[in-house]
């Protein structure tokens, strides 16, 4: 590898950056400039300048997805939100006339959103997203155009994939130049965000959810570790409660699709998330945890569209990685785009069914699939890296590869139910309180927990948060009023409805009688302390005064409310402690302070 090649690399992409200021919203321009750009040298990614020893930047990524957009009039370049240090999420929409909301949803064709780069040393859906946007750029894929619209951002992480250091995913097979970290600036991992909505990053997610409303959605990562011979695992919404229409053409149409696809064109096998077992009967194992929205693939799916995760393997080579995202995007688009009505009746189906008297899950555990299935295994062997000592990498072996017959236990089924209400109300009584035990109230600032570099005196850091209303440095509110406040925030972040009352009403519904309360020992995702109830509703009927938090379950979002506020579910508002003004208090509430009905409850 040449030095001249590192020099041209950066130089190619700074003119292509430059000619896309100079026809910034100048369509004509763009047009003309077509021809000239069918007969360009097309720039290269950092990895293939540098023969896959690095990854790009943001500042590359970015300057690489201008150069196609100035090559390219199909290309469309916005904004769609920020990280925690204000770097611009970049967003390309391709097969819409503009990059507006409104542009995207007129064009009336299937949505498709990817996603690289959530966990920024998983760094192939980064790279293979930006291949796809050159072979759009050279006018290769215009027979998806009619039929799809895609939304790409390749670097959600982009703080975290600043981070590089050549001691990142150790046992990963390269890239040996470095690259980011797992998590992003404030040191919480994004994929676990969804529901809590804490980070910047994941409520620019939602907020892109909400307007651009893809009906797919796709997020790439590469794996831990496990062990097999898979170029690349996959995995949709893992919820019981995700719509059986979305199940159904997921899991009986596009991945199997998808799969055979690329065995057929390239002779490598991708299947369903997980490893072998290392104990006990030997069977290929899923993961339990994914079924919980905070998840990227299953939040997609509670939102009612098609979630699915992609693992590439970590020690194939970061080429092979690159190409197994890649081949995975080309068949899932391809898939779409001669399914997309199938698709968008299986999507709007789901935004009408009514979970209303509905038993949905809040607990699951994982099943045996009723046929046996084929495992690709295949040898790894153990590669010394040339930069980090004591530390070496692992190395697939082509040709090692093997097949073998075993149980799979990768289904997901509820084992614990409760029935989704008509409403979901928060009365907006006083409740006084004392402060929660073992320390101050939750979402105040905290002793030790510092900001980020350059922060005022006082922003909070890492885990310093909780966002409970009242603001760092002024009086708490009332905690009915704290929870509130909180419970509005996200819930606007989701875009999932609700309205306060206008006045006193009577209430006729249930109340939840706690019979424990407790919190997990060890902080989770900066200071939370996972939070879980016990207990059975009773019947109640009391006053609801003025300004009570309403939220109607007649609502496309229904799945995801019912996540984010029954008392039992592990993975909502209670769960992530943000209702702990009331259930943090010492002496302990007596009641959950969300209340259930059955009856409509007017505004």
């Amino acid at each position: 590898m040449s030095d001249r090649r590192h020099v041209e690399y950066p130089i190619r992409l700074a003119v292509a950056a430059g000619l896309l200021l100079a026809l910034t919203g100048d369509a004509a321009a763009q047009q003309a400039a077509a021809p000239a750009a069918a007969k360009r040298t097309w720039p290269l990614t950092r990895p293939e300048a540098t023969s896959y020893t690095e990854t790009s930047r943001y500042d590359e990524v970015v300057a690489f997805m201008k150069a196609m957009a100035a090559a390219s009039p199909r290309i469309h370049l916005t904004t769609y939100g920020y990280t925690y240090e204000g770097r611009p999420l970049p967003l390309a929409v391709i097969g819409a006339p503009g990059a507006t909301p409104e542009q995207v949803l007129a064009a009336g064709k299937t949505r498709i959103f990817i996603q690289g780069n959530i966990h920024a040393g998983e760094v192939e859906g980064k790279e293979a997203a930006l291949w796809l946007l050159r072979s759009i750029a050279k006018g290769e894929r215009a027979a998806w155009l009619p039929h799809v619209v895609l939304l790409i951002n390749p670097i959600y992480n982009a703080d975290g994939n600043e981070r590089v250091s050549l001691r990142n995913r150790g046992s990963q097979f390269g890239p040996i130049g470095g690259m980011g970290q797992r998590a992003n600036a404030e040191n919480l991992d994004l994929n676990r965000d969804n529901t809590k909505l804490e980070t910047a990053e994941a409520r620019s997610l939602a907020r892109l959810l909400t307007q651009y409303d893809p009906h797919i959605a796709i997020d790439l990562h590469t794996t831990n570790g496990s062990d097999h011979g898979f170029y690349l695992t996959y995995e949709t919404s893992g919820s019981p409660n995700t719509s059986p229409g979305i199940a159904s053409l997921v899991r009986g149409g596009l991945l199997p699709s998808v799969t055979r696809a690329v065995k057929a064109k390239h002779g490598w096998s991708y299947f369903y998330y997980g490893g072998p077992t290392r104990s006990g009967e030997r069977m290929w194992a899923g993961d339990l945890d994914l079924y919980k929205p905070r998840y990227t693939q299953t939040y997609f799916g509670i939102r009612n569209r098609i979630g699915i995760l992609s693992e590439t393997y970590s020690y194939a080579s970061f080429e092979d990685r690159i190409k197994s995202n890649y081949r995975f995007l080309e068949e899932i688009i391809t898939y779409a785009a001669a399914n997309g009505e199938a698709i968008r009746k299986a999507t709007s189906a789901a935004d009408s069914e009514s979970i209303i008297g509905a038993p949905q899950a809040v607990r699951a555990r994982l099943v045996q699939a009723k046929d046996p299935v084929e495992v690709v295994l295949a040898d790894v062997v153990e590669e010394r890296n040339p930069y980090v000592p004591d530390r070496p990498m692992r190395r697939r072996v082509d040709g090692s590869e093997r097949v073998e017959t075993m149980p799979h236990l990768g289904l997901i089924e509820g084992t614990e139910t409760s029935l989704a209400p008509r409403a979901y109300v928060i009365s907006a009584a006083p409740v006084a309180v004392a402060a929660p035990a073992g320390g101050p109230p939750a979402g105040a600032p905290q002793a030790g927990r510092q900001g980020p570099p350059g922060a005022p005196p006082g922003a909070p850091g890492p885990g310093g948060r909780g966002g409970m209303g009242g603001g760092f440095g002024r009086p708490m509110a009332n905690p009915t009023t704290r929870v509130i406040a909180s419970v509005v925030d996200r819930l606007e972040a989701h875009g999932v409805k609700y309205f306060k009352t206008s006045g006193e009403i009577a209430f006729t519904g249930e109340r939840f009688k706690i019979a424990s309360s407790e919190t997990a020992q060890a902080e989770y995702q900066g200071t939370h302390k996972l939070r879980t109830l016990t207990g059975a509703w009773e019947r109640t009927g009391q006053t609801i005064p003025a300004g009570s938090l309403v939220i109607p379950m007649d609502q496309p979002l229904a799945r995801l409310a019912f996540i984010l506020f029954d008392p039992r579910s592990d993975d909502g508002f209670m769960a992530w402690n943000i209702l702990d003004p009331i259930l943090g208090a010492s002496p302990a509430p007596e009641f959950y302070p969300v209340l259930r009905t059955m009856e409509a409850i007017a505004k």
